[in-house]
C-alpha cells in the first residue's frame, strides 16, 4: 500500500535571519551571563581532572569552536586523554582500551547519551536520544523491522531506486551537466526511506524536491555564524537552553525546524492511523518500518491492559511505545535514514572521482560478479573490494565523528577515574585517522580493509557506526542502499575530476561540523557514459 507524495516544496524557512529581529533582548543578556559563566568555569573551574589522573587543561577561547575542530586540537597539543571542566567534567579520549570499557565491556554505566536534542518536537524521544530503559525497550522494539528478512525485502525498494538514480546519473552525462552530488544521493535516500520506511512514494530524482524530501533536508534549524555561535555557548549550560527552547519555546535554541516538524507531526499521524485499521483488518498487510512500530505498539498496550511482564531481561522487555516515541521514531528514521547515508555516498562518488584507478577496479569487480541487471543478495555479499571502498571512506569521512557518554556512576581503570556524571567523549574520526592505527591516514587506500589487513588491526580502530550495544541499529540497511546504488551508478557512468567542478583536479574538500559532517562548498563532479554495457545477459 503507497501513497503519492508529489507536492512541491512551498515552504520558505529564514534560516539566517538577522540576529537582531529574531532573538529578544532578553535572550541576547541571558547568552552573555552563560559566557561570562563559560568563561569563569574555565578559567576558575571547580574542579580539576588532575587527582583522578589525567591531565587537566582550561579551554579558554577554545570553548565556543566548532566541537569537531575543538576534538582535533585537543588530542593535536595534549594527546589521547584529557579532562576539562565547563561547568560538567568532561573527558576526550581516543586511548583503545579505555574506550573498549566505555563502549563494551562496562557500557551498562556509560549508556545514555548526553542529550543534546533540545526540542518541543517528538524526535527527542527518538532512539538515537533516548537513555536508560526507555533506549532499551524502544531498541527492543525496532530491531526486528532491521532483521534479514527485513533487509531483502527492502532490497526491492532499494534496486528500484538505484536504477532511476543511474538513469538520472545517464542524463547528466548526456546534458554533459556537472553533478551535483549531495543533492541527487538526498533524493535516492529520501526515496528509499519515504517507501521502505512509509510506504510513501515519491518521485524526484533529478527534479525538484517533493515535499517529504525537501522536509527531509530540513529537520533541523541550521542558523548563520553568529547565531550558531550564540546556540553553541547557551547548549553549555543544560537549564538556560532546556528553559529557552522548551519553556519559552524561542525557536533559535530549539534543534527541530518547526514547519518540517509539524509536516511530519501531521503525516505521521494520518499513517498510523491508516495502519491500526490495517493491523486489526487486513491480513495481507505492509511489511515496512511504519507497521512493525504500529503492530508493536498496539500489541504493548494489550500487554500492558493485561497487568505487563514483571520480567525487565532483555529478551522479556514491554515491546510497546507511547504515541510520542512512535512520532519520535519516525521522524528519526526519516532524518538518520537519509542523511548519513546520503552523505557517504557523496564523499565515495568523490573520491572514486579523485582515484580513477580504484573507479575502473571496482566497475571490474560489479562486471565480474553480477550476473545480470539486478544484483541478487548473495552477489552483493560477494563484492568485497566495494564494501572496502564504502569502509575507507567512512574511515576518512565518518557523517558523525564523535560521540558522548555520561557516566551513570564512578569507575576507575588502570590510573584513570571517570567520575559519575562525566561526558566521555569518543572521536570516532580522530581513532580512524590515527597513524598507528592506519599508516599514511588521509591516503584513500581501500586495500586497508581486505580480508587479510583487517584480521591484523583491532576492530574498535573501525567505528563509523559507533561500537558495542548502541551501534547503528540502520548500519546494515546503509550498506545496502550504498552497494546497490554504486552498483547501478557505476555499470552505466564514470564521474570525474575537471577544471570545470567542484573540487578542481588536484583539490580537496573542506568540512564543518553541524552535528553531522557538511561539506562547506557542494561537490559537483563531471559524469561520463560507458561505452560499453556491462551486464552480462545483454
Amino acid at each position: 500500500m503507497e501513497m503519492d507524495v508529489n507536492i512541491a516544496a512551498m515552504m520558505s524557512l529564514d534560516l539566517d535571519a538577522d540576529i537582531s529581529a529574531s532573538v529578544p533582548v532578553s535572550v541576547l543578556l541571558a547568552t552573555s551571563i552563560v559566557l561570562l559563566y563559560l568563561l569563569y568555569t574555565n578559567l576558575f573551574g571547580q574542579e580539576s581532572w588532575e587527582k583522578y589522573g589525567v591531565k587537566h587543561i582550561s579551554l579558554g577561547r577554545l570553548a565556543l569552536q566548532d566541537s569537531r575542530v575543538l576534538v582535533s586540537t585537543l588530542i593535536a597539543q595534549h594527546g589521547d586523554t584529557v579532562g576539562f571542566n565547563t561547568g560538567t567534567m568532561m573527558l576526550l579520549t581516543r586511548d583503545l582500551d579505555l574506550i573498549r570499557q566505555i563502549a563494551a565491556k562496562d557500557s551498562n554505566n556509560f549508556l545514555d547519551r548526553l542529550t543534546l536534542c533540545v526540542t518541543r518536537s517528538a524526535m527527542e524521544s527518538g532512539l538515537f536520544f533516548l537513555g536508560g530503559k526507555s533506549w532499551r525497550r524502544v531498541r527492543n522494539v525496532m530491531t526486528p523491522s532491521f532483521s534479514t528478512g527485513k533487509l531483502k525485502q527492502a532490497c526491492t525498494n532499494i534496486e528500484e531506486s538505484a536504477q532511476k538514480l543511474a538513469t538520472v546519473l545517464e542524463e547528466f552525462a548526456r546534458n554533459q551537466t556537472l553533478l551535483p552530488v549531495k543533492h541527487i544521493t538526498s533524493q535516492y535516500t529520501s526515496e528509499i526511506i519515504a517507501r521502505s520506511a512509509f510506504g510513501l512514494r515519491t518521485d524526484c530524482l533529478g527534479k525538484g524536491d517533493d515535499e517529504f524530501t525537501y522536509c527531509a533536508k530540513n529537520i533541523f534549524n541550521i542558523n548563520g555564524k553568529i547565531a550558531t555561535m550564540i546556540v553553541h555557548a547557551v547548549s553549555r549550560s543544560k537549564t538556560l537552553h532546556h528553559v529557552l527552547a522548551k519553556t519559552l519555546g524561542v525557536s533559535l535554541f530549539d534543534m527541530v525546524n518547526k514547519e518540517t516538524d509539524r509536516y511530519f507531526h501531521t503525516l505521521v499521524s494520518s499513517l498510523v492511523s491508516q495502519r491500526v485499521e490495517l493491523e486489526r483488518q487486513v491480513t495481507n498487510k505492509p511489511t515496512d518500518l511504519l507497521q512493525s512500530l504500529v503492530a508493536a505498539k498496539l500489541a504493548g498496550d494489550t500487554e500492558a491492559e493485561d497487568g505487563g511482564s514483571h520480567d525487565q531481561t532483555w529478551g522479556k522487555l514491554p515491546k510497546t511505545m507511547s504515541d510520542r516515541e512512535l512520532l519520535g521514531q519516525c521522524i528519526l528514521v526519516v532524518f538518520a535514514g537519509f542523511e548519513t547515508t546520503a552523505t557517504t555516498l557523496q564523499m565515495c562518488l568523490y573520491l572514486l572521482a579523485k582515484h580513477p584507478d580504484i573507479q575502473e577496479k571496482v566497475h571490474q569487480e560489479i562486471c565480474s560478479v553480477v550476473a545480470s541487471d539486478s544484483p541478487t543478495y548473495e552477489e552483493l555479499g560477494q563484492l568485497t573490494y566495494l564494501e572496502q571502498v564504502i569502509k575507507e571512506t567512512l574511515r576518512l569521512y565518518p557523517p558523525i565523528p564523535l560521540y558522548r557518554r555520561v557516566a551513570a556512576e564512578t569507575k576507575t581503570y588502570g590510573h584513570v577515574t571517570i567520575p559519575k556524571n562525566t561526558v566521555v567523549i569518543v572521536p570516532l574520526e580522530e581513532i580512524m585517522k590515527d597513524p598507528r592505527n592506519y599508516p599514511d591516514p588521509h591516503k584513500f587506500d581501500p586495500d586497508r580493509f581486505s580480508p587479510e589487513n583487517s584480521k591484523q588491526r583491532d576492530p574498535i580502530t573501525f567505528v563509523p557506526f559507533g561500537y558495542g550495544p548502541r551501534l547503528c541499529i540502520g548500519m546494515r540497511l546503509a550498506y545496502l542502499e550504498l552497494k546497490i546504488g554504486l552498483v547501478h551508478v557505476l555499470r552505466k557512468v564514470r564521474v570525474e575530476l575537471s577544471e570545470l567542478t567542484e573540487p578542481q583536479i588536484g583539490g580537496g574538500v573542506s568540512l564543518k561540523f553541524q552535528g553531522f559532517i557538511v561539506v562547506e562548498k557542494p561537490i559537483q563532479l563531471e559524469v561520463k557514459l560507458r561505452q560499453n554495457n556491462t551486464s552480462k545477459t545483454d
